[in-house]
């Protein structure tokens, strides 16, 4: 079963200190001289300003408070639509395009991941890992995999880049499984090549999709699971919904193109988000 924490939304990178003001003004340095008393006026806009910012906070509050309760009632078994428990969690997000641009750390992992199959399937894997600065020889397939994961996705800092590893290591244990031979040393790797490279893509993001949304509100399935066994059947039918939205959408794309081309952030962040789009609808 996934591990997951508990989530309330969206938050500031947790690298910035508290005290971090990101202004265009430095704190010591005073605003002009207008030669006007703006005072009334200025409180007024920082007012409205303020007043803003809380019907804002309220609105993401209200949106994470229905997609927690709707997971919970999928969970308890109280609902069996977990189609509006994942269209609540991305509406939570501020809707599809909001919920793939945060996705920043899946999106780059994704990009580094096509990179390589890219690379290894145009240059040869061992022109691939030594650019890499992998070592190769004498090495088995599955830990010569495990040092490109760490290349793709290091030991992470945030939580953002925890959900990427996760996301990279499930899809290379797929991966592996795809081209294990008798020999699982390096020649097992030759088997790379553009039709696997865009059979794993989809793979790449929806065990990205699932592995965020488990660990946002992973922790509302198991507080409300009838069981462990119950928490875990409950985790698989929305691994595989994912994987069916996921798969319809990105169906027939070729994606050797978009992982080599000079805006393939954007293009993977758009792939993101015509999935996350399905899933805010339901369609």
């Amino acid at each position: 079963m996934g591990t997951s924490t508990r989530y309330t939304g969206p938050s500031r990178n947790p690298l910035l200190p508290d005290d971090f003001n990101d202004s265009s003004t430095p704190d010591n340095e005073a605003p002009q001289e207008t030669g006007e008393d703006n005072s009334n006026g200025q409180d007024d806009l920082n007012n409205n300003e303020t007043a803003n910012n809380q019907q804002s906070s309220n609105n993401v509050d209200s949106e994470w408070t229905a997609a927690k309760t709707n997971m919970s009632k999928y969970a308890s078994g109280s609902s069996s639509n977990y189609k509006n428990a994942v269209s609540s969690y991305v509406k939570a997000y501020g809707g599809a395009r909001n919920a793939a641009k945060s996705a920043s750390s899946g999106v780059r992992s994704t990009v580094s991941f096509g990179q390589f199959l890219n690379n290894t399937s145009s240059q040869g894997i061992r022109e691939t890992l030594s650019s890499y600065k992998i070592d190769y020889e004498g090495r088995s397939a599955k830990d010569i995999l495990t040092d490109v994961i760490n290349k793709i996705a290091p030991i992470p800092i945030t939580k953002e880049d925890s959900v990427a590893r996760k996301a990279l290591i499930r899809t290379m244990e797929t991966l592996y499984e795809k081209i294990e031979d008798e020999n699982k040393d390096i020649s097992t790797l030759e088997k790379i090549d553009s039709n696997l490279l865009n059979e794993m893509i989809p793979i790449q993001i929806e065990s990205y999709i699932y592995e965020r949304i488990i660990n946002d509100l992973g922790s509302r399935i198991e507080e409300n699971s009838s069981s462990p066994f119950e928490a875990i059947n409950k985790e698989k039918e929305l691994q595989e919904y994912i994987h069916s939205k996921v798969d319809t959408t990105l169906q027939q794309k070729d994606f050797t193109q978009i992982i080599i081309n000079e805006n393939a952030s954007r293009d993977v962040e758009s792939l993101y988000q015509q999935c996350y789009k399905v899933m805010e609808d339901m369609l």
